[in-house]
């Protein structure tokens, strides 16, 4: 079930671009599960189309939904001017998530820049359900703050330009002989595409959360296609979360 809510800002904070926020949603809250997203209303006139964002953590008790975006165009600059005790509309959960392992074992959660804070709520949700996690994120340089609250048996921070202990790839620090049963992955095209050979490679089921521009978050610009084994779907409707085996790459 989705709901058209009007939030109340409770929290909101800022680091080198990098926005945490933290909605009065109780609806949202109590709906929502790992890999889905809400569109934020923006509530101006030059500025009709609202921003989707993933969820980076829940908290039914206090209805409390926690997001996370980058301050990269005038949408989300307005966004960031927005203070403690702002109302604004918003739509959601919205967009299939992750499908959740529940019989414990062990799963990687594999992220890359703003790819990552979805994995926060993932891991919370699977950690409940007995699976042991281990996180790898993945950077172009010094990891933003709010990797310091994830929380796993292990947990890999790379970074590009060596701004961290493991300098490279994300991918460059995935185990040789991996004993997961599920990998869960969310982050920029070329990293999903390395990740998706590697769990195909080792016979691992994975999910794969896809990145693409949306404009309506329901499905009904048909803006956002993706190409599948079962032809082109919508991120936002049918997605973002698909099978990796599904999803074809255009080269």
């Amino acid at each position: 079930m989705r709901y058209y809510e009007k939030a109340k800002i409770m929290t909101h904070a800022q680091e080198d671009g990098i926005c945490i926020i933290g909605l009065e949603s109780p609806g949202i809250a109590k709906a929502a599960r790992p890999g889905q997203f809400v569109m934020v209303y923006l509530g101006s006139e030059a500025h009709l189309l609202p921003r989707p964002i993933s969820i980076y953590n829940c908290d039914q008790a206090s209805g409390l939904v926690t997001l996370i975006y980058a301050v990269v165009g005038a949408g989300t600059k307005i966004m960031s001017e927005w203070s403690v005790g702002h109302s604004l509309k918003v739509l959601g959960p919205l967009g299939n998530g992750f499908g959740l392992e529940s019989s414990g074992g062990k799963a990687a959660l594999i992220g890359g820049g703003l790819g990552t804070p979805p994995l926060f709520f993932l891991a919370k949700e699977l950690s409940k359900k007995g699976v042991e996690v281990d996180i790898f994120m993945g950077f172009c340089h010094a990891p933003p703050g709010f990797t310091q609250c994830f929380e796993a048996n292990r947990l890999i921070i790379a970074t590009e330009d060596g701004s961290s202990e493991n300098k490279g790839y994300v991918t460059d620090f995935l185990p040789k002989k991996p004993e997961y049963k599920s990998i869960y992955t969310c982050g920029p095209t070329p990293m999903l595409k390395a990740v998706m050979a590697y769990a195909h490679s080792h016979n691992i089921p994975c999910q794969v959360s896809v990145e693409e521009r949306m404009a309506c978050g329901l499905g009904a610009c048909k803006g956002c296609v993706i190409k599948t084994q079962l032809g082109y779907q919508l991120c936002c409707a049918d997605g973002p979360v698909f099978d990796s085996k599904e999803v074809i790459w255009d080269a």
